[in-house]
């Protein structure tokens, strides 16, 4: 499915489930709230999430600086809103990644190396969230029978990617020679049938350059294994730095849904909040709909009835939605806009002329 298909699937089933809680929640009681709802939480909120952004893009730039790359903040920032954009139309959030590499590469890093940066924010990020969701879970030990009825299953299939994920990401940085047979086989067998069949070939441009590929391949493993091996000697207090934002980001990004909370005039419920953002991420991960449009509104909705009135229900998860998932779509356009300039205009901040390799 193309970028438009994505974004419209996305929008049509994230605004559908909205317009039916709203459909189902919205009351005279609702109506009469309207006027109380606290505009400086409000922007607290966007204050909240605005601070999780900014230490995303300094979290990359601090990475990259400890492989030995100066990427400008500029640059970094484009690709995070970039990311994010991707991130919101694509199952699981998959999105976000290939783009942060694509843009990595393009500001100079080696592919192997920008692969590098974007896994150690993926397990960072793991390690922060699901720490804060375990201790809220601790915290919260009444909820635990109203949490097995309703998400184990959702939780459980994300454990099981994320072992799947980390075995493999293991194998690929023990074991590299094992890696690139396995990925130039595969390589090799798929463009060998997009060479095959006219219908498969529009699918694989470039698949008369099955030879090229696999020696690239090859390489970008090998770069990926020693950039792995360079944090692991001389990266950790890359890594630290890294960790102290990515705890500093989930912190804010979990404490929005709570200053929206407050923006409703109801308590912040902060170590309820914390556990349900963090099942809610969870479930957001497993790949199965366009920016968890759908499941991500009823999966709130479902978990904050228990600190959230009926008749107020509806209306957080309007304000949620359009902080955490909606902002990402026009902050995602304005930077794919301003890239699109940059590369016309021979901007050396994106062809890499402004990166330092040291």
């Amino acid at each position: 499915m193309r970028g438009r298909g994505w974004i419209t699937l996305s929008l049509l089933l994230s605004g559908a489930a909205l317009v039916g809680l709203l459909a189902v929640t919205f009351t005279p009681e609702t109506r009469a709230y309207l006027g109380e709802v606290s505009i400086a939480a409000l922007l607290l909120a966007l204050g909240f999430r605005a601070v999780s952004i900014l230490c995303q893009v300094a979290r990359i730039g601090v990475l990259c600086r400890g492989l030995g790359y100066t990427v400008p903040f500029r640059s970094l920032t484009t690709t995070q809103f970039l990311s994010l954009f991707a991130g919101s139309i694509t199952p699981g959030q998959v999105g976000g990644e290939p783009v942060r590499v694509h843009r990595l590469s393009r500001s100079g890093l080696a592919v192997g190396d920008a692969v590098v940066v974007v896994v150690v924010e993926r397990v960072l990020d793991l390690a922060v969230f699901v720490s804060l969701t375990l201790a809220a879970l601790l915290a919260l030990r009444h909820l635990w029978g109203y949490l097995a009825a309703t998400v184990l299953y959702p939780v459980a299939a994300f454990l099981v990617l994320v072992l799947v994920l980390l075995l493999a990401l293991v194998i690929l940085i023990r074991h590299p020679a094992f890696t690139k047979r396995v990925i130039g086989s595969v390589a090799v067998r798929v463009l060998d049938r997009c060479g095959r069949s006219r219908r498969w070939l529009r699918f694989c441009p470039g698949a008369e350059h099955a030879g090229f590929l696999g020696t690239r391949i090859n390489h970008e493993v090998e770069a990926f294994a020693a950039g792995s091996s360079r944090f692991v000697r001389a990266g950790r207090r890359a890594v630290v730095g890294a960790l102290a934002l990515t705890v500093i980001e989930w912190i804010f990004l979990f404490s929005t849904a709570s200053a929206l909370l407050v923006a409703l005039r109801l308590p912040p419920s902060l170590p309820e909040s914390f556990l349900f953002q963090g099942i809610l991420q969870m479930v957001a991960t497993i790949p199965l709909i366009p920016g968890a449009a759908g499941i991500s509104e009823i999966g709130a909705a479902t978990l904050y009835s228990r600190v959230v009135p009926t008749y107020l229900i509806g209306l957080f998860v309007v304000l949620w939605r359009l902080i955490l998932y909606y902002l990402n779509i026009p902050l995602g356009l304005l930077a794919a806009t301003l890239a699109a300039r940059e590369k016309a205009g021979g901007d050396p901040a994106d062809s890499g002329d402004l990166t330092e390799n040291l």
